[in-house]
């Protein structure tokens, strides 16, 4: 039947967001699904807007694995209406700086990175950070922005009058 169907591509997607978390190997995570009314993220038994509110470095890596998940699930079945495209603000947010911490800045990139290579010409994402873990941004296009340079390539500045810098306001 159609809700039996429905149902099949839930699991999968549930299965896929488990597989994606579980290769960033966070030590705090023991489970992790799709709730089947929500078709928001559960991890350990905590529901997405519980994971939300405990902010932090769980929040900001449940939200890239389950982004992760969607976009790949995307691409491995047209038929979904879902865009080949991701956009993450720093996927490194309150992730910290110690040496566990940027082991697992290392595994998210890499997954994404994995991601590009697995998908390549499908698929584009933006990825906006000040702090990209050493040796990753070799392997992006990567744009800097400063105040000579404070627009995205092609997209015209406003000129001095047409701007207020931080320092001013």
């Amino acid at each position: 039947t159609l809700l039996a169907g429905r149902r099949a591509r839930v699991e999968e997607l549930s299965d896929l967001f488990a597989e994606t978390l579980d290769r960033l190997e966070l030590p705090w995570s023991s489970s992790a699904r799709i709730d089947t009314d929500t078709f928001l993220p559960v991890v350990n038994d905590s529901k997405f807007e519980e994971l939300q509110a405990s902010g932090g470095g769980l929040s900001t890596t449940v939200n890239v694995a389950y982004h992760v998940a969607l976009l790949t699930y995307a691409l491995d079945h047209s038929d979904v209406l879902l865009p080949s495209f991701l956009i993450i603000d720093s996927p490194r947010k309150n992730i910290g700086n110690g040496p566990q911490d940027a082991a697992l800045a290392e595994r998210i990139y890499s997954r994404l990175l994995t991601l590009q290579d697995a998908y390549e010409g499908r698929l584009q994402m933006i990825l906006a950070d000040n702090d990209v873990p050493p040796g990753i941004s070799a392997n992006f296009n990567r744009i800097v922005f400063d105040y000579e340079n404070p627009m995205v390539p092609g997209v015209d500045h406003p000129g001095p009058d047409g701007i207020e810098r931080v320092e001013d306001l």
